[in-house]
Parts: structure tokens; sequence; C-alpha cells
């Protein structure tokens, strides 16, 4: 038995840090384990419920694997539960990361085509399916992508005859699924002004649509209707997820395609760059880099620091997400006593140039990320030509500079329109204070990242607890709960807030997902791993552990536990009542499994879907006050200079 650590495992992205035991390392951890099964136990793969341990040890050292091992060993999704029970401190998950690196990729085995021919159009066959998708540029390179990565592609998704006017994508709706056009002409038209259609582009055979929805997680920027007869191939998020992972080919494909993209979109729509040709801003798109940065990361500080200063002439422009602008000021008067006074927050479609925060008063300043944030990075060079090619593009970065620095106040404004308001008003110093602090509870809590936050007016509310006991009554535990951050005189409910790039929803399994009007829900796919809560930078997904919560517990008990357990802070770990004693709204039903899969399940995550499947929502429905109510934050609270006007008067 060789140990091959360089060997490709996938669906792992959750734990980069991960480091493999070396062969002496494993077979003393097998030496150690005493045989007591609690890991398999802990385990939530439903698979684990028929795996042995003795079988698992014996597979981890030699080339005796049972075939239900491997299938367990592929579904494992090195989620560490295993790790805490162990009574000898065993690296059980690292004992797996081996054993997915042996037995490799599970792509690589063969595929039972027999279900997806049946399903083929008349007079197709494997051949020609296959090199109709060697018309789409990610799969031509043989090389990169083999013929049995596609026959595994194929057979876990959907393949679709449409006919002329059938609807695969309508604007507004969210999906995350990718279509590949195998034969037939689609038009794409987007909503005009006027509410009538708007024609965008014709797709034809070779191309393909969804990518977006894919990529961003965000709503369908277009409708999509088939004009002749057609054949597409309908792909999952995590079936592509799942291929980009193996070929890097096909993900850099589709990252540089939609960072350009976006750039584009930033660049055509800042009045900067205005009467610079396509073709140049095409140029700078092809030229910039663009990078991720995660919760708390800096991209850039005003003096030295971690992410150094950047070039004069450089242009950060920011494409998803929301940044916080700091200065430095004197040790101990910054926000919770630091040295760091936050200016203003920023959001996509923002940007900066040579560290300075032009959409404010012209200084160099210290970002860093609050939200999961991509950043398009401008080369110093290519924005040099820019300004040799267009003068004037030189002249009104220099006007702008100086166009804002008399206006330090204006900065406030630029949360949710940085380029409407050149303006700025009196504003009361006192209420200055409570109205920024007011935006941090937003935007550092992530209000503003929802697209359907639940608040309470504390203003009606009588605190009966009625919200948290109908949606108990409802779906057999609350998804919620009424205590939160308090802004002003709303409460903002800890429950989940559908957020418009869940991070929680990158899952292996497909145990979360998101239906085209927005809620997202937990699926029938479930294992109760944890990755999502564990994702979740909110703590509004708790995982309940099915086999212990089947025993009947009244209600006392049940809040008497929820609050002690502290669910009521925002952040921290929270901790949501995990019991059921009735069935879940929607697509979600763990009492009556349809499947061995559903017997076998022993974990399931529980959050707020919005009471998918049901016609209202059981909080804001029974409160007797109407002191609860759903919202969609930007439309609610306003932009930031609506908040500090409100304040100041």
């Amino acid at each position: 038995m060789q140990i091959q650590p360089s060997k490709k495992v996938v669906g792992i992205e959750h734990r980069v840090d991960l480091r493999p035991l070396t062969e002496d390392e494993i077979r003393f951890e097998i030496d150690m384990c005493i045989g007591c099964d609690r890991c398999m136990r802990a385990c939530p793969v439903p698979m684990s419920s028929l795996v042995n341990i003795v079988d698992l040890n014996r597979a981890t050292i030699s080339d005796d694997i049972a075939p239900h091992v491997a299938r367990f060993t592929d579904e494992c999704v090195m989620c560490g539960s295993c790790v805490p029970v162990c009574p000898v401190d065993n690296h059980r998950d690292l004992l797996m990361l081996s054993l997915k690196q042996r037995l490799g990729i599970s792509w690589d085995g063969s595929v039972d085509m027999s279900r997806v021919l049946n399903f083929l159009p008349s007079g197709w066959n494997q051949s020609l399916l296959l090199s109709r998708l060697r018309e789409q540029p990610m799969f031509s390179d043989a090389q990169l992508v083999p013929e049995n990565y596609l026959l595994h592609m194929v057979a876990t998704s959907k393949i679709l005859t449409l006919l002329p006017g059938a609807v695969v994508m309508r604007e507004g709706e969210f999906g995350r699924e990718m279509y590949f056009i195998l034969e037939g002409r689609f038009e794409l038209t987007s909503t005009g002004p006027d509410g009538g259609d708007l024609p965008v582009a014709i797709l034809r055979r070779g191309e393909y649509m969804g990518e977006h929805g894919m990529l961003t997680g965000q709503q369908r920027n277009a409708t999509v209707r088939s004009q002749t007869a057609a054949v597409v191939l309908e792909v999952p998020e995590q079936v592509m997820q799942r291929l980009m992972e193996i070929v890097p080919a096909v993900r850099r494909f589709f990252e540089q395609l939609h960072n350009a993209r976006s750039i584009e979109a930033v660049l055509k729509r800042m009045a900067l760059f205005q009467g610079i040709s396509a073709a140049d801003i095409r140029n700078v798109a092809e030229h910039t880099e663009v990078k991720g940065y995660e919760r708390d990361e800096r991209l850039f500080g005003e003096g030295g620091g971690s992410a150094g200063v950047p070039a004069r002439e450089s242009l950060h422009l920011l494409l998803d997400g929301f940044v916080k602008v700091a200065r430095r000021t004197t040790a101990g008067t910054g926000r919770d006593k630091t040295d760091e006074r936050i200016i203003v927050y920023r959001q996509g479609g923002d940007y900066f140039a040579g560290g300075l925060d032009l959409l404010g008063d012209g200084r160099a300043v210290t970002v860093t990320a609050i939200t999961r944030t991509r950043v398009a990075e401008v080369p110093r060079a290519v924005l040099l030509n820019i300004f040799t090619r267009y003068p004037e593009v030189d002249q009104r970065f220099t006007l702008r500079l100086q166009q804002y620095r008399d206006a330090a106040a204006a900065a406030q404004t630029g949360f949710f329109d940085p380029l409407a308001h050149t303006h700025t008003e009196p504003a009361n110093p006192l209420s200055d204070a409570e109205a920024r602090a007011g935006l941090r509870s937003l935007v550092g809590g992530g209000v503003i990242e929802g697209t359907e936050v639940l608040v309470i007016d504390l203003d009606k509310c009588i605190h009966c607890n009625e919200c948290e006991e109908a949606c108990a009554r409802r779906h057999g535990h609350s998804r919620m709960n009424r205590k939160g951050m308090i802004v002003g005189n709303i409460s903002i409910a800890t429950a989940c807030r559908q957020c418009q790039d869940p991070v929680c929803m990158l899952c292996s399994r497909a145990g979360i997902a998101r239906l085209p009007s927005g809620e997202v829900y937990i699926t029938e796919s479930c294992i109760g791993c944890g990755i999502c809560a564990e994702r979740c930078p909110y703590d509004n997904i708790s995982i309940m552990t099915l086999e212990d919560e089947r025993e009947p517990r009244n209600t006392w008990n049940q809040f008497s536990d929820f609050f002690k357990k502290g669910a009521g802070k925002e952040r921290g770990r929270t901790s949501l009542p995990i019991f059921q004693n009735a069935a879940a709204p929607g697509p979600l039903n763990v009492h009556q499994p349809t499947d061995a899969f559903g017997e076998m399940r022993k974990k399931l995550a529980i959050k707020c879907d919005l009471c998918a499947g049901y016609d209202n929502q059981a909080c804001v429905q029974a409160c007797p006050t109407g002191a609860a109510i759903r919202i969609q934050p930007t439309t609610f609270f306003g932009s930031t200079e609506d908040i500090l006007r409100r304040r100041a008067h």
C-alpha cells in the first residue's frame, strides 16, 4: 500500500488547511484505535451506519477496500464530527483524507449511461451527445476534460427537450443551474423601463446560459425562451462545482469570463471612464486581476500594514460585497477603544484610486472586507496607458479628488448610491455619532446582506413571544428568536436573513438550496454535517440530532433551554432549539423518509425558510400588534444619507 498525498481530493473546500498524515502516522493512529465505533456513531453520513470501524481501518492501511467502504469514503464530507468523540484522540478525519487520496476521484470510475440514453431525443446516441458537448468552449480540449468526466456530468444532470416558446430562465428568479445548448436557438430578453421585453442576445448550439447565477448566487439577469425546438443539458450547481474542482481549467474559464463581464459593467457605469472605446474597456478588463477577500481581510492600508499601500496610479473596483473604510486615530479613541476610526462603508460599484477615498475626502484610508468581497485591481501600467490615451480621464481623476476634498461628510452618502450625492447637509454632531453607530450595526452585523429580514418594532411589541410560539407550532421547533441587535426602536430578530450571497449554500451534497422566489431552505439531501452552520456568519443555522430529539418535551423545558444557551445574542455561537415533533414545511419532511437514505439519516440542519410551502409566515401572522414584519433591508432602512438626515432632525 502506497500513500499518494498529491492525489486530488474534491469537496473539502471548507478545510483548506488540512495536512495529510504520513504513512507512519497513519499506522500509529490505526494501532491506537480501540474499535469502539464512536466515530461511526457520531458521523452524520447515513452510510456510516453500515460501516464497521474494523473494515474502515483495514481499508486505510491495505488494498482490501469493500464496495460499501469505498462509497462511504466518497460521501465523507470531512466535517470533523468524528474527532471530538474519539477516546484515544485519533484524527479520524485525516485518516479519511488519506483514504480519499488513495481512492482518487469517483468520476474516474465507470458511468452508468443507461438512464441517460433513455431520455435522448430520437436519433441521438452517446457519440452525438459527446460531440455536441465538445462544441462548448470549456469542454473542447479532450486532454483537459476527459470523456469520462463529461459522461459523469451528463449522468448527474438532466436532458431537456423543449418546444418553441418554452421559458428556461426568468429574470429576477434565483437559480444556480447551468444550461448547455445542444440543439436549437434561444432569445434572451430583459425588462425595459416601460415593463416590456427588450431583446438582449440570441444564443445557439454550442453556447451556454445561467453562468451568472451559478457563479454569484444572484438573481437571473435575463429571461430565456426557446425560439425553435431545442435540446439543452441542465447541470446542477453541485455537479458544475465538482467538475471545476477536478478540472481547474474549467473553473478558470468561468471565473475569467465572469470577472471580465463584471469589470466592464462597472467601468462603463463610472463617469470617470465615459468616452473610452469598448475595445479599450475590454482591454482593461482582460489585464485586470480580480482577488477575493474574506471577512476581516484587509485590502490595503493607509501606511504600511500587512496589505501595504497601493501605487497612486492604481484603481480598486469593488465588484461584490461590502468593505469598511477607516483611518488611524489616537490610540484608544477609535471604535471599541482601538486606534481605528471608521469613516464609511462601501459596496459593489464603488472604487478607490491609489489608496485614496475619492468618493469621500480624497485622503488615504485603510479598507477591510466585512463580507465576502471581490475586488478588481487595475494595475498601474494599465491605468497609466489609459491616462496617456485619454487625457480627459486623467483630468477627471484630479477634478473628482478636488470635488470631494471639501465635502468629507458626503462620504456617508456613498453606501447605496455613491455617485448620486455631491452635496452635504448640516448635521447635528451629537446625532451623527448615533447614526454612525446605527450604520455600523446594520453593515457590520450583516443586515444589509439580507433580502428578507425579520424585524420587530419595539414600540409595538408587548413581549408575548407569540411569534416564536407560532413558529414552533408550525414547524415543531422555533426557527427564530425575537431578540437581536437593536437599531433605534427596531430589533433585528435572530433568524435567517436569506442573504444575497448565501455562503451556507456551498454544500457539496446539495443539502441546502434556494427556490426561484428566493427562499433558502434545507433539502432532503441534508445529512446534518454542520458545514453550513459553520459558514453562516450570523449563527442562524443549527444542527439537530434526530435520535436524541424524538422524545417529547414540554414547552417550558424547550424554551427555557433555548434562552439558557444564549440564543438571543446576535453574535457568538447561537443555539437554536433543536427539538422536532412536527413535519417541516415545503420540500422537507424528516418524519416520513421516502427511502433507505432517509431511514439512516442521523442529523439535520434547521433554519428559517420563510415558511416555504405556506401562504403566510407564521411569525408575522401571529403577532397580535403587528410589531413583527418582514422587510427588504435597503428599502426599509434607506440609504445612509437618509438615516443621517432623520437622526439630524
